[in-house]
């Protein structure tokens, strides 16, 4: 019995403790997650690329700077000791062959390839030409050549033009060029014009808008810069601007209606870089040619046209410039009113227009902040093509093949 006295004293333990109200259990709080402290957003690619470009620009020295806005013309068929020499110490913005520049297949081929070797390795120029197709071609092979602007314009499909981009694009590159001054967005609306006629796409300028676009389109497929040009418009002229200074007594509203219509769609398509034509227009500036004049470029082409690529001037080697002003004193009216990049073929004319544009920026007529945000923009133009060789085509059974099936859709 003794042995039983521990079980029932367990028993009644138990009984009890059965009787007792259920005590509530406390809940435990959950432990607190740990919080990361906020992360700065991380900077976009092309948030870093600005930021690296900002960088480039604040250690270039003022000449170097000065440099990139220059697109020069270079002397003769081959580069000569003195182009060359110019080329490898002087990081320049651009440089351009007339027709005088070129012979044959070859001639050019090692020409453009020369030019392209003596540049810094990593600082490359852009290397333009005119070909647009027609009377303003400087394809030496005629088998490459295609027909004018407005002979496709008249078919009418945009389809077709980004066809012809591209192959404008692909002889650009056979030739060894990363840039082509076309396409024309010129508006044909004068009969009299003698400067552009079948060069636009069309005297109807939602038509020019509608076609010139693809076309633009094409060469950038193909890795070629496309200028669009002669802003505000080269159509309504009867006097050649290489000869004298053109003037187009239009409205605003006129101007509105016909000729910038090509150019605003343009821009709304990404259009990165505008000539600017040597024209007189009176709506906009009663003194000053286009490519001189501040409400054109800056007033109408920036700040109304919301453009924010590179602005360059056609040649000024015309005589609608020089009949006025001198070579150098052109350049410098031209950047210090709105265009980024000025353009001259005149061999040998380098120094004298640098050493100008220094003793403006000196004197305070082109600012420092003007000056750096000009090369911002063609240094970003040129981070966004392929400008070296590598692109270079040299199939050039499958370029003539290409040419012969863009006029077969023409015609057909």
């Amino acid at each position: 019995m003794k042995r039983m006295v521990p079980v029932l004293l367990a028993s009644v333990l138990l009984a009890g403790c059965a009787d007792e109200p259920a005590q509530p259990v406390e809940p435990q709080p959950k432990p607190a997650k740990k919080t990361k402290p906020p992360q700065p957003d991380r900077p976009s690619a092309a948030e870093r690329a600005e930021k690296q470009l900002k960088e480039t620009v604040s250690n270039m020295s003022t000449a170097e700077k000065v440099d990139q806005l220059l697109y020069i013309g270079v002397t003769g068929t081959a580069l000569t000791q003195a182009d060359r020499t110019l080329l490898q110490d002087h990081a320049l913005g651009g440089v351009l062959l007339l027709g005088g520049n070129i012979t044959s297949t070859d001639q050019l081929k090692t020409f453009t390839a020369a030019i392209a070797e003596a540049q810094p390795a990593d600082a490359k120029a852009f290397l333009g030409f005119d070909e647009e197709g027609g009377r303003v071609s400087r394809v030496p092979d005629a088998q490459l050549k295609l027909s004018p602007s407005l002979s496709f314009g008249q078919k009418n499909d945009p389809a077709l033009m980004k066809e012809v981009g591209q192959t404008l694009g692909s002889i650009s590159r056979f030739y060894g060029f990363n840039m082509d001054f076309a396409p024309v967005l010129d508006v044909n609306s004068n009969p009299a014009n003698p400067i552009i006629g079948d060069r636009a796409l069309s005297a109807d300028p939602q038509q020019v808008a509608r076609l010139g676009v693809p076309l633009m389109q094409g060469m950038k497929k193909e890795d070629i810069v496309p200028v669009v040009k002669h802003f505000p418009g080269h159509g309504d002229t009867t006097v050649d601007s290489h000869v004298g200074l053109p003037r187009v007594d239009a409205t605003k509203a006129e101007l509105e209606q016909t000729e910038l219509v090509p150019f605003k769609r343009a821009i709304e398509e990404g259009t990165e870089m505008v000539m600017v034509a040597h024209i007189l227009f009176p709506a906009l500036d009663k003194n000053r040619p286009s490519s001189l004049s501040k409400p054109v470029m800056t007033g109408v082409l920036r700040d109304e046209l919301k453009f924010d690529g590179v602005i360059i001037t056609d040649d000024l080697v015309m005589g609608a410039i020089t009949e006025q002003y001198g070579l150098a004193q052109a350049a410098s009216l031209a950047l210090e009113n709105g265009a980024d990049m000025a353009m001259f073929s005149a061999p040998g004319a380098y120094t004298s227009v640098h050493k100008e544009i220094m003793a403006r920026i000196k004197q305070d007529k082109l600012s420092r902040a003007d000056l750096d945000q000009k090369v911002i923009r063609v240094l970003r133009l040129k981070q966004t093509y392929d400008l070296s060789q590598t692109k270079r085509v040299d199939e050039y059974q499958r370029l003539i093949e290409q040419v012969k099936a863009v006029e077969a859709d023409m015609r057909h």
